[in-house]
């Protein structure tokens, strides 16, 4: 199991996993317990506002992880497309998405910090 996740956090697993696998679909599992949070706010009780408290730090880790893992992926895949003389469009789209998705974290964070 860890060496997978140094495989993925190097980079080393095929663009396409990385990005729909890791980067995609689990963005949206780690991240669940915190949109259910936000959208039932007001019904929470104590211990449900603590689990989704907990989660923070968890999600924040692995948008990181995902983050991160997507990047280098992409990069491989552009260097072995080049090597090949081969198309990199879906390496550099990958590495735009990644951009607008650290931007708008930014953004929203800010938002929810300064309101």
């Amino acid at each position: 199991m860890s060496m997978t996740i140094k495989k993925i956090w190097n980079g080393d697993i095929e663009l396409a996993k990385t990005f729909w696998l890791v980067n995609i679909l689990g963005t949206i599992v780690v991240g669940t317990p915190l949109f259910l949070g936000d959208v039932y706010y007001s019904g929470l009780n104590e211990l449900l506002s603590l689990i989704v408290l907990i989660f923070i730090p968890i999600f924040v880790a692995y948008f990181i992880f995902a983050t991160v893992s997507t990047w280098r992926s992409a990069t491989k895949y552009i260097a072995s497309k080049k090597k090949k003389k081969q198309n990199t469009f879906w390496g550099f789209v990958a590495k735009v998405i990644v951009v607008l998705a650290v931007l708008r974290s930014i953004g929203t964070t800010l938002s929810a910090i300064l309101v």
